[in-house]
This record gives C-alpha cells, structure tokens and sequence, in this order.
C-alpha cells in the first residue's frame, strides 16, 4: 500500500511540474529607475518615462508600448526584435521607435544591447545619435517542462 502511494505521489508530482511548465516559468524583468536619454551626444538624465507595464517575462512585454519623453522630443517603443541568443554573450536585437518632434513624426530602428542588467538602446535620427539606457532587473524563475 505504501508503494501505491509513493507511486501516485511521484505520478502526481510530475504531472503538476509538466503543468505548470506548459503556463509559465523562465524569468521576470523589471525596468527599474531612471531612464536616461542621448539626443546628438547631449545626455538627459531625468527624461519621463511611461512604462507600459512594471514588469514581464521578456522586453516586449515590458518596453513595446512604453513612452520616453523630453521638451524635445517622444520616443514610442512600437516593437521589438531579438537576435539569435548566442550563450555567453550580451542579448542583441533591435527596437522599433516612433520618435516624434515638433517638426518631425518618424519610425527608426534601434540596435540594442543588454549586457549586466543594463539595456542600451543607439539609433540615427534626423543624422543626429539617439539612444536610451535603463537598468533591468530579472529574475530567474523556474526552469519549466515544455511538451
């Protein structure tokens, strides 16, 4: 009888893990403090930020949506495209931006790189630099069973 419920323990166990693998797991990201912007080598470290969402389990679901701001311009994170993860190297991949101006409305792409908990995004618009860095924060969860 033991051995029955040992059995069904461990059978129930496995079925709970695989479960709960299908749902969710990996990791959870956090944009944390203050995001700091480059217009044309002139840096701006208190610039607004309107987060999309507070966190998420990669960067679309935290920045795609998210609104970076200044008297000079607003810089709309539309979408975002990772590159092949390469195992022991910075994640690469590129962000889609509405940057708009007082004279100018345009989608740019921007080359980003997250290396040690800070995301560096670098761009050209207008022939002038533009890029934003802001600190991540993740966790790692789980690792999860996928079928």
């Amino acid at each position: 009888m033991r051995r029955v419920f040992s059995i069904f323990l461990f059978s129930l166990t496995l079925l709970y893990g695989a479960e709960m693998g299908l749902h969710g797991g990996g990791c959870e990201l956090t944009q944390e403090g203050a995001v700091q912007l480059n217009i044309a080598n002139k840096i701006y470290p208190n610039v607004s930020y309107s987060a999309h969402t507070k966190s998420g389990k990669n960067f679309r679901e935290i920045f795609v949506g998210s609104i970076i701001s200044v008297k000079e311009a607003q810089l709309t994170i539309l979408d975002y495209k990772p590159n092949k993860r390469v195992k022991g190297k910075p994640k690469t991949g590129i962000f889609m931006v509405k940057v708009t101006t007082p004279s100018t409305n345009k989608t740019i792409t921007m080359a980003y790189i997250f290396d040690a908990g800070i995301i560096s995004a670098t761009g050209v618009f207008n022939n002038a630099s533009l890029g934003f860095t802001s600190k991540v924060n993740y966790l790692l969860c789980s690792i999860s069973i996928k079928k």
